[in-house]
């Protein structure tokens, strides 16, 4: 497929770090298959204990899970638009191309002529003018289906030339983008660098709290690694954005939260949820992405306020079996790049649910009406 990214090794790393490549590989390994940069072969037994790929050993920060992740994030556009294209097919050649602009050109040259002649043909004696020309409008009509009918392929032909064009440039672009997620990697993946107890911020928003209701609290990418108990008594919160840092558990305080609306707490190191988040009665939108959750609690099912649910890049193997019983409300659902294999028949209850995205997961198939 164009462009060969052998030409762009971070892109070509990052994507076959996907799960839905790596499984593929797994299940259906072949000694015929060409090697491709983006689909690496499956690590052979005897050479297991081999060291990591080159790329790893001279960019040391690809082994940061947090690096990967942010990484991931930034190519997800490149690895959808390479999903359709593997299933459209490869690009045309320049033959194709310049074969199909001669071909459209002669078939609207061609239209053109007979449209001509269809107008002047003279009127048959004995035959009403309005009948005349509701003959002639639906002869047009007939010739110009016919000309479309000749043109779908080699538009299709032109169509596909597009895309991967632009394909292209998404690659190189993509490329650009984790050269400098990994330029920043440094600050993000180095574990070396002393972090105070206490972050001074957390503490100056909690002496803020007391004084005075606070609303919003951003403390995005702060390197961040716990969260002190008493963020659950700012009970005045509506957002909180927790995004880019290194926590491992949520403090089951937040439950105080009461008024809390949004909660993000995406690019962080959480294995699991407090049940306590099912007391976040007012929570509109939650953003969990980019973890290592492998399930979500059965408690996430009572945040009937929820309209928004973000929990792509993670680990699951399942959802909650009441989830659309429960979250009625919820209209947008972003659960890709799982390990989930099936869905809970209940997400077909989600009737104000207006956007699922379900790619890169190992699903066996979608849940159906009436199921």
């Amino acid at each position: 497929m164009d462009p060969n990214l052998k030409s762009y090794p971070l892109l070509s790393y990052v994507l076959s770090r996907l799960p839905s490549i790596s499984s593929r590989l797994q299940s259906s390994p072949s000694s015929d298959t060409p090697f491709d940069l983006e689909q690496p072969p499956p690590i052979d037994a005897a050479s297991s204990s081999t060291a990591p790929p080159p790329i790893v050993d001279q960019m040391p920060h690809l082994s940061h899970p947090k690096v990967l992740a942010s990484m991931t994030h930034a190519i997800y556009d490149v690895a959808q638009t390479r999903s359709v294209l593997q299933t459209l097919g490869p690009r045309p050649d320049h033959e194709s191309v310049d074969m199909a602009h001669h071909k459209l050109a002669e078939i609207d040259s061609n239209l053109s002529k007979s449209l001509e002649e269809l107008v002047l043909s003279p009127r048959p004696e004995g035959v009403d003018q309005a009948e005349w020309r509701a003959n002639l409008a639906d002869k047009e009509q007939q010739i110009r289906q016919q000309a479309e009918q000749e043109k779908s392929m080699y538009k299709s032909i032109l169509q596909l030339d597009e895309m991967h064009e632009a394909y292209g440039k998404l690659v190189k672009q993509a490329e650009e983008r984790l050269v400098k997620i990994y330029e920043k990697a440094g600050e993000v993946a180095d574990d070396s660098e002393p972090v105070e107890e206490t972050n001074p911020e957390v503490v100056g928003i909690l002496e803020e709290a007391q004084g005075k209701g606070l609303e919003r609290v951003d403390l995005c990418g702060r390197k961040l690694r716990y969260l002190p108990e008493a963020f659950g008594k700012i009970s005045g919160l509506l957002s909180l954005n927790l995004s880019g840092n290194q926590l491992e558990v949520i403090p089951d305080s937040l439950a105080g939260l009461e008024k809390l609306e949004e909660l993000n707490v995406s690019s962080n190191l959480l294995e699991s949820l407090p049940d306590s988040i099912g007391l976040l009665q007012n929570l509109k939108i939650l953003d969990v992405s980019g973890n290592k959750l492998n399930a979500l609690p059965d408690s996430i099912c009572y945040c009937r306020s929820l309209v928004e649910l973000d929990v792509s890049f993670n680990s699951l193997a399942y959802l909650p079996t009441n989830l659309g019983n429960e979250l009625g409300n919820l209209e947008r659902l972003s659960i890709y790049l799982n390990k989930l294999r099936s869905l809970p028949n209940s997400i077909c209850k989600m009737r104000s649910l207006r956007f699922l995205d379900v790619h890169f997961n190992e699903l066996r198939g979608l849940p159906k009406l009436g199921d």
